[in-house]
């Protein structure tokens, strides 16, 4: 790793910037702004909207909300498609000593920011809960595997992780990084920018009542475009970080899985066990495109 580790103990941060992505997000931006409203935290915090490329009123919708919410601005982040590029613009217009990311679809409980400014002068990136929720399919809920609740997850057997869509840094260690890696698109952005803190010897900590209320995806469409993504962006977190001691997929593991999925077929009748099947296959088949995308073994 190279250097020594950075002291855990941080100074509370004077100003918070809550960064926001989005792109065409008008119909769902403001449940997550009422939401910021909403907070308990009595510190010092500003609302940064970074509209990437919306095609419909995200700015205008945003701009409403300007009296309730302190220091809200919106800033142009068009120059190229993605919700990194979009994060990436936001962190570097804003001013706080510490970058709070979350999603327009989501929505923060009350109490999440306060406790992601409480962790955040403990480490230097936190991660909060996403509690998942549906709005009409009560089914997606069996669709996806909860995040646990008594830590961070891990993904791929290596290291942890914050969701980006409740992840805080410290803006001084998001700038040494270089900010999100642009080069991610629909997967292992988040996992990819923790790792690389982690490796760098800067320190994670998890925020367990930092809850955001994250948004399952409640058709079979749109989850199995989510878990195809995720799964490219396995093979290529695999590709970037085997030099760093991620461990192999072996062809006996990757055998056993496809396995697997050929044994629940059964479940595709089943309403409740459909959703699920298909996301875990097109998580696979996202990984087997990556593999040959990346040219790296992640079947």
């Amino acid at each position: 790793m190279g250097r020594e580790p950075l002291p855990s103990a941080l100074p509370a941060p004077e100003l918070l910037s809550v960064i926001i992505p989005a792109r065409d997000a008008a119909a769902l931006l403001p449940g997550q702004l009422a939401a910021l409203s909403r907070q308990d935290h009595t510190g010092s915090w500003e609302v940064i909207v970074a509209d990437n490329g919306s095609t419909d009123d995200t700015a205008a919708t945003a701009l409403r909300w300007a009296d309730r919410l302190p220091g809200l601005r919106v800033v142009a982040a068009s120059a190229r498609p993605g919700i990194n590029h979009a994060r990436n613009i936001g962190a570097v217009t804003a001013r706080g000593d510490v970058l709070v990311f979350c999603d327009a679809d989501d929505t923060a409980t009350p109490g999440w920011l306060r406790a992601m400014a409480r962790a955040a002068g403990t480490a230097h990136l936190v991660g909060g809960y996403p509690a998942p929720y549906t709005t009409a399919n009560h089914h997606a809920r069996s669709w996806r595997t909860p995040q646990p609740r008594d830590r961070l997850p891990v993904a791929l057997d290596y290291l942890p992780f914050a969701m980006g869509c409740s992840l805080g840094v410290r803006a001084d260690v998001y700038h040494a990084l270089g900010g999100f890696d642009e080069g991610y698109a629909g997967g292992g952005d988040e996992v990819e920018f923790c790792w690389r803190a982690l490796l760098a010897d800067y320190t994670l900590a998890y925020a367990p009542d930092a809850v955001m209320r994250y948004r399952l995806r409640e058709r079979l469409g749109p989850l199995v475009r989510q878990a195809y993504g995720y799964g490219v962006g396995n093979a290529r977190l695999m590709r970037d970080f085997r030099v760093h001691g991620l461990p192999a997929v072996t062809p006996a593991e990757a055998a056993r899985t496809w396995l697997r999925l050929l044994r629940r077929l059964p479940e595709l009748a089943d309403r409740e066990q459909a959703g699920r099947w298909c996301f875990d296959t097109a998580f696979r088949v996202g990984r087997l495109n990556g593999s040959v995308r990346y040219r790296v073994p992640c079947l």
